[in-house]
């Protein structure tokens, strides 16, 4: 195969399939992206409402990688970039029904009564405790063997609920925090191996997003791609024959080519791949298991909310009396939110902890949300705005089995070596891996196109 022939189709126009998309045309590849909706960025959708602007997935971009940094300057968006405010760096855990502050400094942990004087001291015995060689476990146990169960409880769990929406009992630390993983390999201790490894990098670190919100990104990818994007594009059926792939529409329309690049959800490519692998394959793929969450965003008058609001929000812990996964103080992080003078929370409910609350209906989300907000944040009335998004199958979770779901996509590709499968079903959730993935992706493509 070479470049300049032969065609590759991307499945999915989220943040993935843009960016695979964006490096394969900026490599001179014939690209075509495939999205079944009427719009691309997939999870990434930002909403203007009057002077309200909400994220109904991501909320902010955490740039850790020249990778990333490097396809903003591409696009020209560092003109609309905006870091997150600096209180941003104050996050809130709930205990005993009350926020307080995370300890972010050594003087602030031993002061902070957020954790019992138990508690610190067990945190300070981590570097004296053995490691283990483990090919994996799950969060909680590692954490729980690191720094002791309180930790984990009023820590690790709300933390992990936010990130992944997940239950630190099921999730692997390999794939989730794999380089905590790592040091403990390496080193014996996380204490140990943060003070002996070599941790600078050259890459900036920040928290972002940009004017108008993170649309801006995928409105700009889009853009980039022009005709090669092809929106209400539902794929039916996926053929292989004569060294060729060929896609079926809803529509009964088709297309063909010689490379494919899916970043469907795991359950997707399962079922338009079933005329192509083998019934072990397309089951195991439509296994891998989702968290389903809501979305509410809610907006007040700040002269009706108590808390100064002063950082990122808070994480609820599941060991405390509240349904609730945990809020972000939307309108402290950027500007623009909200209208002057008010303020917008957004709040997350469901994932793995209560999966049945994510289904409920808006107006039963909205007063369950409300009530909760009103104990923790000292808030008055009613709201003046409210929002409600529901995503089914929001994130994949990286359970500790998922060894068996990774060598089950490398069987695939080995026995097709034109298909690669990525999105965020393989090397990490967030919106930064995400567009690694893809770009990584793309550059495995335009190796194996030039033969």
């Amino acid at each position: 195969m070479t470049n300049n022939k032969s065609s590759v189709g991307v499945l999915g126009a989220g943040i993935t399939g843009l960016c695979a998309a964006y490096k394969l045309s900026r490599n001179g590849v014939d690209v075509t992206v495939y999205e079944k909706r009427d719009m691309a960025g997939g999870s990434i959708r930002t909403v203007q409402t009057g002077d309200w602007l909400t994220e109904h997935g991501p909320n902010t971009l955490m740039v850790r990688t020249e990778k990333v940094w490097d396809l903003i300057d591409e696009l020209d968006l560092n003109s609309k970039m905006m870091e997150a405010n600096r209180e941003a760096r104050k996050r809130f855990i709930v205990r005993n029904g009350v926020p307080k502050p995370l300890p972010m400094s050594l003087w602030d942990f031993i002061s902070t009564d957020l954790f019992s004087a138990s508690a610190k001291f067990r945190l300070f015995k981590e570097p004296f405790i053995r490691g283990i060689e483990k090919d994996d476990e799950s969060i909680a146990a590692f954490m729980k063997r690191r720094f002791g169960k309180e930790v984990v409880d009023y820590a690790i769990n709300p933390f992990v609920a936010g990130i992944y929406a997940g239950d630190p009992e099921k999730l692997s630390i390999k794939h989730t925090f794999n380089k905590l993983f790592k040091l403990e390999q390496n080193y014996g201790s996380i204490t140990k191996g943060m003070l002996k490894s070599d941790r600078k990098s050259s890459a900036r670190k920040a928290l972002i997003s940009f004017e108008g919100g993170l649309n801006a990104l995928t409105q700009k990818l889009s853009k980039k791609l022009g005709n090669s994007l092809k929106l209400n594009h539902s794929i039916s059926q996926i053929q292989y024959s004569n060294n060729k792939w060929q896609l079926q529409f809803d529509d009964h329309d088709r297309a063909e080519h010689d490379l494919i690049i899916s970043c469907l959800p795991a359950h997707a490519l399962s079922y338009v791949m079933q005329e192509v692998l083998a019934a072990p394959f397309t089951e195991k793929l439509k296994d891998i298991p989702y968290a389903p969450m809501s979305i509410i965003h809610l907006g007040y008058k700040k002269d009706q909310v108590q808390h100064a609001l002063d950082g990122f929000g808070l994480l609820v812990p599941e060991v405390e009396d509240f349904k609730i996964l945990g809020t972000l103080f939307s309108s402290s992080l950027f500007p623009g939110r909200a209208p002057e003078d008010h303020a917008l929370l957004t709040t997350f409910i469901g994932g793995s902890r209560y999966p049945e609350l994510a289904h409920l209906e808006k107006d039963d989300l909205i007063e369950k949300v409300q009530h909760e907000l009103d104990r923790l944040l000292g808030i008055s009335g009613t709201p003046v705005f409210t929002d409600h998004t529901y995503w089914k199958n929001a994130i994949p979770q990286y359970e500790v089995d998922y060894d068996t779901f990774l060598d089950t996509m490398k069987m695939i590709e080995s026995n097709f070596p034109s298909l690669f499968i990525t999105g965020n079903i393989r090397g990490g959730v967030s919106v930064p891996d995400c567009i690694t993935n893809g770009i990584e992706t793309a550059e495995k493509a335009v190796s194996l196109l030039k033969g």
